[in-house]
């Protein structure tokens, strides 16, 4: 089988004596090559295990064979992952170049640092719905007001009634008990609603002008979080393409989360842009982990909604989105 790579074994005028004299380096490179060739033989084999079962199962094969087809399943997936394993050491080996795609560079982590301020700097300004509950403390006071002189106006239509009845008249009587109703609610107003009302209200007209100074203070270093973070997407997915077309040997991570190339057709943007995303994550939280894409999982007592979890919940799910 073919690997792309010649071997000693391949040259039908290569002989014993000069494998005793070969160069170490070079009879462990044809045993990987050999490995690797017994496991793609084992992976083809249960390969059309997996085949031989799906085929009896469609075609109404018992039940119990669900449980082969799995097991056979993950045998293979194991096999082709010692598969990738075994060919990137082959790789090495023969002195195929890796790139380090964690390695950024300084500029390139500021740009990551500066990024990752957004949610905090984002965070200090006042929501849209607080605006709105301090605007509506505002509005409450002048309402609270306009019942005021409402009040007044129905006392003084009171008493004009009051002056121009007789005494034993019936309206003179309504007049006199809506006299003293109106006379306590002009009271509340006065000592209870009125006065809360205006604390409320001037307590929400310094939130609002100590929000409007936030908001100029930090809008603009929001601006500049903004395009760092495009300007590291930028960067990255330069670094990621270059890597790609260098034919360089991909981390372990990368092949594990991203496999070897884009896929062709549209998904391909979606593919590089979650590549660059998963990149960022790695610069933006330091993570080395050569296997892991994104790192250790959360500990049991990390809060799920620091932007670090959240941001790997994103990219683990844009990444289930690539698998299928």
């Amino acid at each position: 089988m073919s690997h792309g790579y010649a071997t000693y074994g391949d040259d039908p005028e290569f002989s014993q004596e000069y494998l005793e004299s070969a160069d170490p380096t070079r009879r462990d490179l044809d045993e990987l090559f050999a490995a690797v060739d017994g496991l793609r033989a084992a992976g083809d084999r249960l390969g059309q295990d997996v085949a031989d079962l799906t085929e009896r199962l469609e075609s109404g094969g018992p039940n119990r064979q669900d449980d082969r087809l799995d097991l056979l399943g993950r045998q293979l997936e194991r096999l082709q992952q010692q598969v990738r394993v075994l060919e990137r050491a082959v790789r090495v080996s023969d002195g195929v170049p890796q790139v380090n795609l964690d390695d950024v560079g300084a500029e390139t982590r500021a740009l990551a640092a500066e990024a990752a301020r957004w949610d905090d700097l984002h965070k200090e300004l006042v929501t849209k719905a607080q605006r709105a509950r301090y605007a509506e403390e505002i509005a409450h006071l002048d309402a609270v007001r306009a019942a005021l002189s409402r009040c007044d106006a129905d006392l003084l239509e009171v008493v004009r009634v009051l002056a121009s009845t007789d005494r034993g008249a019936r309206a003179r009587g309504d007049a006199e008990s809506l006299l003293r109703a109106l006379s306590t609610r002009r009271r509340t107003l006065l000592d209870e609603e009125i006065p809360a009302a205006s604390a409320a209200a001037e307590t929400a007209r310094l939130a609002l002008r100590e929000a409007d100074a936030v908001e100029a203070r930090v809008v603009p270093q929001l601006e500049r979080a903004e395009r760092a973070w495009q300007d590291l997407q930028v960067r990255l997915r330069t670094r990621i393409t270059d890597a790609l077309g260098s034919n360089a040997l991909l981390p372990l991570w990368f092949g594990h989360a991203l496999g070897v190339a884009p896929p062709s057709g549209t998904s391909g943007d979606t593919w590089i842009r979650t590549a660059a995303s998963v990149l960022a994550y790695r610069v933006t939280f330091g993570v080395t982990d050569p296997a892991l894409p994104l790192g250790p999982p959360p500990l049991g007592d990390a809060d799920p909604t620091e932007r670090r979890w959240t941001w790997r919940a994103r990219l683990e799910s844009d990444l289930d989105e690539l698998a299928f």
